[in-house]
């Protein structure tokens, strides 16, 4: 009976493992359906599929915390992932959409994002926290990360779709915007990062939020290209202000 009850202890504890890295699979299944999508032309379908596929990327990390089973291989399996998913699938789909018109021109920058994307989530993986660095620190990426990186990748789809920018316009923009996202990506621009939100907040500072995921989930059913496009306007702006706010907190760390 003591044998059978360790191995299911054993069994239970494995299932735990397994529940994060299911999420990071279907995040993997999603990024590959908008590759097939985009293949088809079914571009609005293909941008939805990237969409789940950053709902599920942002899920796995924060039930590996929530369950104490984060690990190396979550950790590699989630990079491989995200580069399928947030860099080789919004590149396609870019391409097919608009910039295959223009050829070899169209094509680099889509090269250009997949693997300043691969590049970025590398980086990521070797990086080491300074053990002596404040734990502010933790609060920021370098550079911005692979989801959001996507979403900006794809923003001048977005534009299109919501009538914002016709076709012409919004492929002739996208051409700046993937050469750009590509740059940040691997850039040392110090970005917001959302892990630590919420551990340390009272149960009142998080009704904000709350409210804010309401009116942004009514606003995805009912304007979804200019909610997401909105959302892409609302990133970037907060570039500057995580410069600058990583700038003050460095500065004030300085002896």
């Amino acid at each position: 009976m003591r044998t059978l009850s360790r191995k299911l202890g054993k069994t239970e504890h494995d299932l735990r493992f397994v529940l994060p890295n299911l999420f990071t699979a279907a995040s993997l299944c999603a990024g590959m359906t908008a590759l097939l999508l985009a293949a088809q032309d079914r571009i609005e379908l293909a941008v939805l599929s990237v969409f789940l596929a950053a709902i599920l990327d942002a899920c796995d990390g924060r039930i590996a915390r929530l369950t104490g089973t984060t690990s190396r291989f979550g950790g590699e399996l989630d990079s491989l992932a995200d580069v399928v998913s947030f860099g080789a699938a919004p590149a396609f789909i870019v391409y097919c959409w608009g910039l295959e018109q223009f050829g070899m021109t169209g094509w680099l920058p889509c090269l250009a994002l997949a693997t300043c994307c691969a590049l970025r989530l590398a980086r990521f993986n070797v990086a080491q926290l300074d053990a002596n660095a404040p734990a502010w620190m933790a609060n920021y990426f370098t550079g911005v990360p692979a989801p959001a990186g996507a979403f900006l990748a794809l923003a001048p789809i977005l534009a299109q779709l919501s009538g914002a920018l016709g076709h012409d316009a919004a492929s002739w923009l996208a051409l700046g915007v993937l050469t750009a996202v590509a740059g940040l990506m691997i850039s040392t621009w110090p970005t917001f990062s959302g892990k630590a939100l919420g551990r340390k907040a009272s149960r009142l500072m998080l009704l904000p939020p709350v409210a804010l995921a309401g009116l942004l989930a009514l606003g995805l059913l009912k304007w979804p290209w200019a909610t997401l496009l909105t959302m892409a306007v609302l990133y970037v702006a907060t570039l500057p202000v995580s410069r600058w706010r990583h700038g003050v907190l460095l500065a004030r760390a300085r002896p």
